[in-house]
């Protein structure tokens, strides 16, 4: 499995990558970063009863929707729940450092409707000790998500 950041530079797309103290959640998102709130947005993993990862990304401050990210996955909702930490590493990422960018196979990248036109944003970059920095729009157009209201 590629890095998010070693796609992102194999893909070309122009970002930044911070470097910080380990963070897990949002509240260490908020408090031990120093960047904008409104422009972070955070990977929830999830994984569906046939082992299907989704990947859901959402403002910092959103709460996800599971019936709303169920449907965006063509899943039941009863098939989807949230991913254990020990099994982040399959996807090559460890707890804190959730990366919408992602080319395991079958992975199922869902972004919540309020992201396009966000400007910079903030994700994950696979560790919880780095952070990229990178437009929206780049971003879609690197990963190629499906977009649905996720949030509640």
């Amino acid at each position: 499995m590629t890095s998010p950041e070693d796609l992102l530079r194999a893909s070309g797309a122009p970002f930044k990558l911070h470097e910080h103290v380990p963070i897990v959640g949002r509240h260490d998102a908020e408090t031990k970063l120093g960047l904008p709130t409104p422009m972070m947005l955070k990977t929830m993993v999830f994984r569906t009863v046939d082992g299907t990862f989704v990947l859901a990304a959402l403002p910092v401050t959103g709460r996800v929707g599971y019936a709303r990210l169920a449907r965006a996955a063509g899943v039941r909702r009863d098939r989807l729940r949230q991913a254990a930490p020990e099994e982040l590493r399959l996807l090559g990422v460890q707890p804190g450092g959730a990366s919408p960018v992602c080319d395991a196979d079958g992975v199922v990248i869902v972004f919540d409707a309020s992201v396009p036109g966000m400007g910079t944003v903030y994700c994950g970059s696979g560790r919880p000790d780095r952070t990229i920095e990178i437009d929206a729009d780049v971003l879609i157009d690197v990963v190629k998500p499906r977009l649905a209201e996720l949030c509640q």
